[in-house]
């Protein structure tokens, strides 16, 4: 009997609220593109590493599980991210001076609607490298600087080369790119690089590196004489009665191309001395050179074939290009020439 009386209430109740629970479902509005989700993680997608100065950029997405998903209608099938967001950071202040890299840590909240339309917040977190930048140097002489010369450097930074930069060099400043230095008696010389970025505080004046060049003597040239349009050298015949020689300094060929403001040379002086026969030489004065021009002729009046003069040339300067003259080192040997009159 108790048994028929529960059957029979089950049966009301279910005649009663069964047609509420439909009407509910059919007015429960729900779209062909909404999903019912149990759980979501966040990813995020960018760069681990990225150079002082660059600004760290990340998409996070919430990434679903098939298994925790369920689609209530299903019309294209696949389950697709929540939503989107973008992290960015900018890393012009992260590195001290003397800091290589560091890695950064960061956090943030993501924001989702849920099914019920309440908003949810899931945190997100990760962390990235910031290090110190490449600095790419070229100029005329590779990685080396010529003394007292004037030396066009390009700085590059892999990375930032859509950044301006600034350049300082002892206590010169110049905004861009490039340089020109002109390095006196130091063994090496640095150009400290900066990221000049006036659109934000934190990297107007970001030391991003230092360049640190060898700084070397320019080739060193050759001397040549010339006597009647023909090169001659020590040893050779000379006409005591056309007694002129031209000597000439030959810049090396390379350097001469790429500077050529600085290939530029002069020899002011030459000593000159006559030994007549066996007897010991005995020096007949000492001549400015005129664009390198010696004239004897006059000297030589009364020597004779078979005779000898020995030149020896003063200093031998390059005239750089700020009209410097800066001697060049000639062993003693390789200044002094010998020729027999005839």
């Amino acid at each position: 009997m108790k048994s028929r009386l529960k059957d029979l209430r089950y049966s009301v109740m279910l005649a009663l609220y069964l047609p509420i629970l439909l009407y509910a479902f059919s007015t429960y509005d729900l779209s062909d593109d909404t999903y019912a989700v149990q759980s979501v993680e966040p990813v995020v997608v960018g760069d681990r590493t990225v150079v002082l100065g660059q600004p760290f950029t990340a998409r996070t997405f919430l990434s679903v599980g098939r298994s925790e998903g369920k689609r209530l209608q299903t019309a294209d099938g696949g389950v697709r991210a929540v939503g989107d967001s973008l992290l960015r950071m900018s890393t012009g202040g992260v590195l001290a001076e003397d800091e290589q890299e560091q890695t950064v840590s960061y956090g943030g909240q993501f924001s989702f609607q849920q099914v019920d339309g309440q908003t949810a917040q899931i945190p997100v977190r990760g962390q990235f490298t910031v290090r110190r930048p490449e600095i790419v140097a070229t100029s005329e002489a590779t990685q080396s600087l010529y003394r007292r010369c004037l030396n066009r450097i390009r700085i590059d930074v892999p990375g930032l080369e859509d950044r301006p930069l600034r350049l300082e060099y002892g206590s010169k400043s110049t905004a861009g790119r490039s340089i020109a230095l002109s390095p006196g008696g130091s063994s090496s010389s640095t150009v400290r690089v900066f990221l000049a970025d006036s659109a934000s505080a934190d990297t107007q004046n970001v030391l991003l590196g230092e360049k640190e060049f060898a700084v070397i003597d320019p080739p060193r040239p050759e001397l040549r004489v010339r006597s009647g349009g023909r090169e001659v050298t020590s040893g050779d015949n000379l006409s005591r009665r056309r007694a002129v020689l031209n000597f000439e300094v030959e810049p090396d060929a390379e350097f001469r191309q790429r500077y050529p403001q600085d290939a530029q040379y002069s020899v002011g002086r030459a000593t000159v001395f006559l030994r007549k026969g066996l007897t010991a030489s005995r020096k007949i004065g000492t001549f400015d050179l005129s664009d390198g021009r010696l004239v004897l002729t006059r000297q030589l009046s009364d020597a004779e074939a078979g005779d000898r003069i020995t030149v020896r040339l003063g200093s031998v300067v390059r005239v750089n290009h700020a009209g410097q003259a800066i001697p060049v080192s000639f062993s003693e040997a390789t200044r002094t020439f010998g020729f027999v009159l005839s």
